[in-house]
């Protein structure tokens, strides 16, 4: 069990860690350069999908990995935007 949630961590951070890399983020300037947290993503992502592999079959450990990136993705932006929003009467 703990291989599995060790795994979704590293799934979630790499998540982070990549939409971080992409050009189109909203969430500010980056301490460091959006090509190391592309190459640290990608990587953690490797490492979270061997951690599931060692815990769960092929479909499902990829599938899980997959729905943790798919919900990061999704779920991040929307949360930036509506951290970041100012309501109409005080522009």
């Amino acid at each position: 069990m703990i291989l599995a949630l060790a795994g979704g961590l590293f799934a979630v951070l790499a998540s982070m860690l990549l939409y971080l890399a992409s050009a189109n983020q909203r969430w500010g300037d980056l301490p460091f350069p959006p090509r190391l947290a592309g190459w640290s993503g990608l990587a953690f992502m490797v490492t979270a999908t061997v951690m599931m592999l060692r815990w769960a079959g092929a479909a499902t450990a990829i599938f899980i990995v997959a729905t943790l990136a798919m919900t990061v993705w999704s779920v991040v932006p929307l949360a930036i935007a509506w951290w970041r929003h100012e309501p109409e009467g005080r522009k």
